[in-house]
């Protein structure tokens, strides 16, 4: 019998997902705030990498960004496996075929 291999809940991001749960508890009792400020601290990383030149290391925040992400996913009671719905349903429904839109308001609404 051939066995099936399948791909992880959140593909590349599931390693980040499981390096993560052995503080599960503790994420899950971490206001709005906590996840709000480690991005902030993320990016203010990410671009002290870009100001020194290192691209590398620049990737390596950002993808940290993603980390900070998918634990406030996980503090509000998401699985990988809803996870994944909601970004390809968030992708269909709000992304694809509208980017352009999208940076539109936000250089109109936010001046950015």
């Amino acid at each position: 019998m051939e066995q099936m291999i399948t791909e992880p809940e959140l593909g590349p991001f599931q390693d980040m997902w499981d390096a993560w749960e052995d503080v599960r508890d503790e994420l899950l009792d971490k206001p709005l705030s906590h996840f709000q400020r480690a991005a902030e601290i993320q990016f203010e990383e990410l671009a002290e990498h870009l100001a020194a030149g290192d691209r590398e290391a620049a990737a390596r925040e950002a993808t940290d960004v993603i980390s900070v992400a998918l634990n406030l996913l996980r503090s509000l009671g998401y699985t990988p496996a809803e996870i994944g719905i909601i970004a390809r349903s968030r992708a269909a429904q709000r992304m694809q075929g509208r980017t352009q839109q999208i940076l539109e308001k936000y250089q109109r609404d936010y001046d950015i």
